[in-house]
């Protein structure tokens, strides 16, 4: 299970069609019908990548490309890389996080923040970067898994400050956020 993050008005730093195949697909899967002919897109265009092996790599090759290109428009974690990442941001802004939007957080619900909440978010992480906190943490929370039991269901959770300054970057360029 992954947390998928998606920025609701996200900067767009590079168009989608300066990515002629990623382009070319996402839009056959929004269409409804081709020449007057029901379709559904979606399916329309696994075939057509499915079909063809080096358009499908082009493809995914594009989608991650547009993804560096524009942090904004989405951030994904697995949910033993998103759970700590989470906790940590409430951790440093419960004054920006109301409990319930931190709770519901951790589920696939559609929880997130508003524009202004999540750069201010995104800001916030970014100083702790900056000033040393961050690494700090990490370190404690590594020092406090290395402690546990090896059988210790606690250890599959890693925290990495890396992980955080993407998830910052993406907040401040996500024009807010929900968590799907």
């Amino acid at each position: 299970m992954g947390m998928d993050v998606y920025g609701k008005n996200p900067k767009q730093n590079k168009p989608m069609s300066d990515f002629p195949v990623y382009y070319k697909y996402r839009q056959m899967e929004e269409q409804d019908t081709v020449e007057n002919e029901s379709i559904d897109g979606f399916k329309q265009k696994w075939k057509e990548l499915d079909a063809d092996h080096i358009l499908r790599e082009q493809y995914f090759k594009e989608s991650s490309e547009y993804e560096r290109a524009n942090v904004g428009h989405y951030f994904r974690n697995n949910c033993w890389w998103w759970r700590p990442l989470w906790n940590y941001c409430y951790a440093i802004a419960d004054d920006i996080i109301p409990e319930a939007v931190w709770d519901n957080g951790h589920s696939n619900s559609g929880a997130g923040l508003n524009a202004e909440d999540a750069e201010r978010l995104g800001k916030r992480l970014l100083n702790h970067i900056d000033t040393g906190e961050c690494i700090k943490y990490q370190a404690e929370y590594q020092q406090h898994l290395d402690d546990l039991p090896d059988d210790d269901f606690d250890k599959h959770y890693p925290f990495d400050i890396d992980n955080v300054r993407e998830f910052a970057e993406f907040c401040i360029q996500s024009g807010g956020f929900e968590i799907n």
